[in-house]
């Protein structure tokens, strides 16, 4: 469970809100154990905390009153979602399923693909406005990117005209910057056998904001000094936590899950039907679990066709015919209906282990079928043909 506080918050004001969280999931008879952690694991999260949930046993979970059976860990996720999002400091909340995947190049999200471009004002708008139509589907839940822009940012630039003016350097007013707010190294002293580096700067309530650079003067050229505000321009912006990249482009990554009741084919149709919408010069790419789910259903589709294909040429050998192996392979299409009503009757959807069961169907459904050929085969050297079938 990811929680996100406000962009800009401190570290200690995301460590208050994971609180809240913590006192509701040690509430709930389903969790085994916990492990938190705030600040998150790429540098700069500080508005970023995670949560690590083990659930016990489903036979071990108490069963909620007016229920028959405890909450599966999909209904947990639910139940977790709608109550962290309301709570106070909240931003967002993301859920993770790390039963199927973890950290790394596979997040465990069943939706996770990345837009990449050139430019990243481009690709911010961009996935803001597939976000939304992922959100306005129906089909995904906890949709989220790692675009966060709102990171307050101080940027100086040198007013190269009045620095001029004034007999300033542009290296004059980068020492002083450096020396003021970044700290200067002056020099050394040793204690203990050990020598340690001295660093000046601005005590910490001197450069917490952009009233700060007021406070800093620079040396001309005719060793006169001046307000730095008279030669730089000071803006203050909003910038990124973090920039990523993927193959040398500009990356933003986008992460969702499946909606409760929903396919995990579905979702990547129609994210596959926002990506054809995208401008010039930014492409969607698929990865983590939605790649090799993609990957994986096309390689098993082959394998149905290769199947097909190869036990032709074999009965073709074995009965020395070209129609009786299509006799054969007639059945196969009756095991495929027949499976598929098994799915519906017993509410399942055809995901990766049904489809290996399918295939499985298949086989056995064309074992029995070369048997009872085979058989009439036999019976028609002594009988009629009509006889030999039944």
């Amino acid at each position: 469970l990811r929680v996100e506080t406000p962009v800009g918050s401190s570290l200690a004001f995301t460590d208050r809100t994971l609180k809240q969280v913590e006192d509701f999931a040690m509430k709930r008879g389903e969790m085994a154990r916990y492990y938190a952690a705030v600040g998150g694991f790429e540098g700069g999260e500080i508005n970023t905390a995670f949560m690590f949930i083990t659930l016990k046993d489903p036979k071990d979970r108490p069963v909620p009153p007016g229920r028959r059976k405890p909450f599966s860990q999909q209904e947990l996720m639910t139940e977790f979602r709608n109550a962290v999002k309301p709570m106070p400091g909240v931003e967002s909340v993301i859920l993770q399923d790390f039963s199927v995947g973890g950290m790394g190049a596979d997040s465990g999200f069943p939706i996770e693909f990345t837009l990449r471009g050139r430019d990243w004002d481009e690709l911010g708008r961009v996935s803001d406005e597939v976000k939304k139509k992922m959100e306005d589907s129906g089909l995904m839940v906890d949709v989220d990117t790692n675009f966060d822009l709102g990171m307050p940012e101080v940027q100086i630039f040198p007013n190269r005209e009045a620095a001029a003016l004034r007999g300033v350097s542009v290296s004059a007013i980068g020492n002083a910057i450096n020396a003021t707010l970044g700290g200067m190294k002056v020099g050394k002293f040793s204690r203990g056998g050990r020598r340690y580096d001295v660093r000046v700067r601005f005590s910490e309530g001197d450069r917490t904001g952009p009233s700060d650079v007021d406070k800093i003067w620079v040396r001309n050229n005719r060793g006169q000094v001046i307000p730095l505000r008279e030669v730089v321009t000071v803006r203050e912006k909003k910038t990124l936590l973090s920039i990523t990249r993927q193959d040398r482009s500009r990356a933003v990554t986008v992460t969702a899950n499946v909606a409760p009741g929903k396919s995990q084919g579905d979702a990547l149709n129609k994210v596959q039907e926002i990506g054809r919408s995208l401008p010039n010069g930014v492409k969607l790419v698929f990865s983590g679990a939605a790649e090799t789910f993609k990957e994986a259903f096309q390689g098993l589709a082959l394998a149905i066709l290769l199947g097909v294909v190869v036990a032709y040429m074999i009965l073709g050998t074995q009965f020395n015919s070209f129609i009786h192996p299509v006799l054969v392979l007639i059945a196969l299409p009756f095991s495929v209906t027949g499976a598929l009503l098994a799915l519906v009757l017993g509410h399942q959807s055809l995901n990766m282990f049904s489809f290996i069961g399918l295939i499985l169907l298949m086989g056995i459904v064309k074992k029995n079928s070369i048997m009872l050929v085979d058989f009439t085969n036999e019976r028609r050297k002594s009988m009629p043909l009509r006889e030999a079938l039944l």
